[in-house]
């Protein structure tokens, strides 16, 4: 694998992005995004060690975490980072992409591909940040958390019981791994005004748009990876997402919570490539 990294000034944002480069695969592009707080290359970095499928996957900073930054954007909204995302890969002249999007993340790709005339590739979704219930209620419930959260963070960064709420709320069942604790609170910490910013955009999607979410079926091929550790709710609302979409497959990805993409990278991976290397798949290409 070669690692190239890029650097640009778009419209509306200082951008920073790592290309992986991986000889002897299929010519195939893909598009990670990390989730809130810890940047591209952090979370992405063991995962991208096991694919297979892709010559080419781009690893993106969103701005406020990381290395990219919004140029004249305050208090972005999930459209800005839609926005910073798609002058990169115009920028990039980057057309034609499967896409991945953890928590977060997650959110950003789904608007991402809702603004596209077409999309052609397949999505993959790690614990997005939309998909989290099939009660409306649950869902402003988690939106006044994470505003709560991120307001609490604005007014006190260095102060760690934010943080450990913000474990709490989406890790509820982890096993207890203090080491491995600490140095997610180290690095939510490193970027707490992006990281902030990111739980208000979320906040706000979940609240005004909680009726629509509940009921979205995929337009795209794609697959869910939700964590055994995880919620009941959100296992029951990507078991009807599969049911209900016509080209999807969620996978419970066992021993496993939110933290997935960085625990169970390999697992992930190995999915993610078998699902875009399957010739006898029924799903189109």
């Amino acid at each position: 694998m070669e690692k190239h990294p890029i650097n640009l000034i778009t419209a509306t944002a200082k951008q920073h992005a790592l290309l992986l480069q991986y000889p002897n695969q299929p010519r195939r592009r893909l598009v990670l995004l990390h989730g809130a707080g810890v940047p591209g290359e952090v979370t992405w970095t063991y995962l991208a060690n096991y694919l297979q499928g892709w010559d080419e996957v781009l690893v993106v900073d969103l701005a406020g975490m990381g290395q990219s930054h919004f140029l004249n954007t305050e208090t972005p909204s999930i459209p800005d980072y839609q926005r910073q995302v798609a002058e990169l890969l115009c920028a990039l002249d980057w057309t034609q992409y499967d896409i991945a999007g953890y928590s977060f993340g997650g959110m950003v790709a789904i608007a991402l591909l809702n603004s596209l005339d077409r999309f052609q590739g397949r999505c993959f979704l790690l614990e997005p940040a939309m998909l989290l219930a099939s009660q409306p209620e649950l869902l402003q419930r988690k939106a006044d958390e994470y505003r709560a959260l991120a307001v609490g963070i604005q007014q006190q960064p260095d102060h760690e019981a934010h943080y450990r709420h913000f474990l709490n709320s989406v890790s509820p069942n982890r096993l207890p791994d203090e080491r491995s604790e600490k140095l997610t609170l180290r690095r939510l910490r490193q970027f707490a005004p992006g990281f902030s910013q990111a739980l208000l955009a979320v906040s706000d999607v979940l609240e005004q748009q909680q009726h629509t979410l509940v009921q979205w079926r995929s337009p795209w091929p794609g697959m869910s990876f939700v964590g055994e550790l995880s919620s009941a709710h959100m296992h029951l609302r990507h078991q009807q997402l599969a049911e209900q979409s016509e080209y999807w497959r969620y996978v419970n990805v066992p021993n496993a919570d939110h933290s997935l993409v960085f625990s169970k990278p390999r697992f992930i991976a190995q999915a993610m490539s078998s699902f875009v290397s399957d010739v006898a798949s029924p799903f189109p290409p």
